[in-house]
């Protein structure tokens, strides 16, 4: 019943009221050793936080739960031996057997024709308070001793951005304030269905945005709990879904960009400080190609009518000019 020795300053033995701060999951609980001795341990997201107002990621809520415990047994579920595909399951070995595995496969593959087709898949951060240690000595191994030159992380198809091709436009990742969904006209979400892979960013950024007058435009050839989301915050009438054809992403950009271009609904100077000038960029290396150079350059490399982008996509010119409205049309305000 002592309020002193506990964060929130309350009587947690007693029976606390909705939506209270002191309220956590089982998750953000853990019986843990400080000092030699068993404290409570508690994680959790803080209401106060502009970010994410006590909302909890599937990853951040279970940083607790993950953390050693003799008490809860948690360790239990951390691997202590290798796992193996076997027989259409994965199977625990020995790291002697592992690692004879991987040498034997390595080996076939680089003696069957050279070490450039030898290709790893790893994860490249530990998350949950985890971070880069826990891929330390793999790349130490596969870049240092093995020279291994192919190599995808986690959820892509090589060790680069989640969004690939994106910085060869000029646009590199995480290069918006989260708060600009709350503000911004419209929101167009590409491929993404951020209310189950960005829950936190969705309900406490984007919802505010629509409830500001925010339009939605999303391109995804699935119909997801997003769109649903949307049409239900926004309403039906400013949510425009574009069920594309399945990797037809590029037609449907550079459509919209030539549209938007043609009609002149650009901002020029700032497309003339940003934007090489009649010189073609060079390449920094075989990683990094050449971006198109000047703006006129893009808008005859990328050019795409609505015709020949409808046909590509799936979608019908007029879906393809709402979006572009919706994203580009100036208002009568400037």
């Amino acid at each position: 019943g002592s309020t002193d020795s506990n964060w929130i300053g309350g009587d947690l033995s007693k029976q606390q009221a909705a939506e209270t701060e002191a309220w956590y999951a089982p998750s953000m609980y853990n019986v843990v050793k400080q000092n030699g001795k068993d404290v409570h341990l508690v994680i959790k997201p803080d209401v106060n936080c502009q970010v994410n107002s006590g909302l909890g990621s599937i990853r951040g809520a279970r940083m607790a739960e993950n953390r050693r415990s003799d008490v809860t047994g948690t360790q239990k579920q951390r691997l202590t031996e290798p796992m193996v595909w076997r027989y259409g399951t994965w199977q625990p070995t020995s790291w002697d057997d592992a690692l004879d595995l991987v040498a034997r496969v390595t080996a076939r593959v680089i003696d069957k024709d050279n070490e450039n087709d030898l290709y790893v898949s790893m994860f490249d951060h530990g998350g949950s308070a985890g971070g880069y240690e826990n891929t330390w000595g793999t790349g130490k191994l596969y870049f240092e001793s093995m020279k291994v030159k192919h190599c995808r992380i986690h959820n892509r198809p090589a060790y680069m951005s989640e969004v690939h091709s994106s910085r060869d436009m000029g646009v590199d990742e995480l290069n918006y304030n989260y708060a600009d969904y709350e503000v911004t006209d419209t929101i167009f979400l590409v491929g993404t269905n951020p209310m189950e892979c960005q829950t936190n960013l969705f309900l406490n950024h984007m919802v505010k945005g629509m409830q500001n007058g925010a339009k939605v435009v999303i391109s995804d050839p699935r119909r997801t709990v997003t769109v649903d989301s949307c049409e239900q915050v926004a309403g039906a009438e400013n949510v425009l879904h574009l069920p594309i054809t399945t990797g037809s992403d590029v037609a449907l950009h550079n459509t919209l960009f030539t549209y938007i271009a043609d009609q002149g609904w650009v901002d020029a100077d700032f497309i003339a400080k940003s934007t090489f000038q009649g010189d073609v960029a060079v390449a920094a290396d075989s990683a990094y190609p050449a971006s198109l150079g000047s703006f006129e350059a893009a808008r005859v490399a990328c050019k795409m009518s609505l015709a020949d982008g409808a046909t590509a996509t799936g979608l019908t010119e007029a879906q393809i000019i709402q979006a572009a409205e919706w994203i580009a049309k100036p208002k009568d305000d400037g």
